[in-house]
């Protein structure tokens, strides 16, 4: 059995974003996110404008499907018919001011920043690579809209974590990594 594996520097969970381009992200691919990965350490080159989220914490890829339930006369049992999936893509995150806010440079996801794109609601592409970005893993990719940001702090955390929810529009589309 072969187990995603999370925990190597070379395996860290990356989340890239884009602002969503309707004629360049027609059909997404990996070539969209970065241009390069680094085989040792699983560094990657990002495409001009893309954010990568910082210090995530957690991640959750739900798709769930709904489900029209129905009673007939002629059965004892119920029958059930499955609807759209909602998609989400949540986690945690430790905020950093440049990708929290923003270069201030144009109008990319990075120019933005995460707080700009969900407070605009900008449509985003995104792809989320579960083992890291080296060659021959799979990797999903979508696009949707930012939402939940609650970035909250205390004493016995001094630094600020948000959550963060990516509401996917449509379905994930997975590919794998050159």
């Amino acid at each position: 059995m072969a187990y995603i594996n999370a925990s190597t520097q070379k395996n860290r969970v990356k989340l890239l974003i884009a602002v969503y381009d309707e004629t360049a992200h027609a059909s997404l691919s990996t070539s969209d996110f970065y241009s390069a990965v680094d085989a040792t350490t699983g560094a990657i080159t990002k495409v001009s404008g893309v954010l990568e989220v910082p210090g995530l914490q957690d991640i959750t890829i739900n798709n769930s499907n709904g489900s029209f339930r129905f009673k007939t006369l002629d059965q004892s049992g119920e029958n059930v018919i499955t609807t759209n999936a909602t998609n989400t893509l949540s986690g945690n995150f430790v905020l950093d001011p440049t990708t929290f806010f923003g270069t201030g440079s144009g109008t990319t996801a990075a120019g933005v920043g995460i707080f700009g794109l969900s407070n605009s609601r900008t449509q985003v592409v995104f792809m989320i690579a579960p083992s890291g970005a080296t060659a021959g893993n799979a990797v999903l990719m979508g696009q949707g809209f930012i939402s939940a940001l609650a970035p909250t702090t205390s004493a016995d955390s001094p630094i600020f974590v948000s959550p963060i929810t990516v509401e996917v529009n449509g379905d994930y589309t997975k590919a794998t990594t050159a």
